[in-house]
């Protein structure tokens, strides 16, 4: 974690603009590694996370910070602290769920739950509430760390 006295800017704040979306989204990192990450978007309001911090927390910053002295600042307030670790999980959560979900819808056994077509769908659900369970989970720890800073 580069010290709090060397970070190159602090706070930054980012412009993210989509077909639905325009608005902007601050990060800032305090003393012991706290970070504030605000976002204006109605899902963070709503929800207390939204794919657009997941999005800076995991670096992927093309919506946002297109020059590398943004990117450099963004780096150096998110790299090595627990919301940059708790954004990442997330990410990698929704993601499984999605495929799980993914293979849910594909491949369940339709109507024939009789035979293998039984233990089919129990597999596949299985699959899925587990992957859910660990999204509800991941969340969850995002939450509490964008709550808590």
């Amino acid at each position: 974690m580069v010290p709090l006295s060397e970070l190159v800017c602090n706070p930054v704040e980012v412009t993210l603009k989509e077909e639905s979306w325009s608005g902007s989204i601050s990060a800032e990192r305090g003393k012991n590694g706290k970070v504030w990450l605000t976002c204006q978007c109605t899902v963070s309001r709503t929800e207390g996370w939204c794919s657009h911090r997941i999005d800076l927390l995991c670096g992927r910053y093309e919506n946002f910070a297109n020059d590398a002295p943004t990117r450099k600042a963004l780096d150096q307030i998110f790299d090595g602290t627990l919301l940059k670790e708790a954004g990442t999980e997330a990410d990698r959560s929704l993601k499984l769920f999605d495929d799980y979900l993914h293979a849910f819808d594909s491949q369940r056994p339709g109507n024939n739950l009789t035979g293998s077509g039984l233990g089919k769908f129990t597999d596949l659900i299985t699959d899925l509430a587990a992957s859910a369970a660990e999204l509800e989970e991941a969340l969850g720890r995002l939450r509490r760390l964008l709550d808590r800073y």
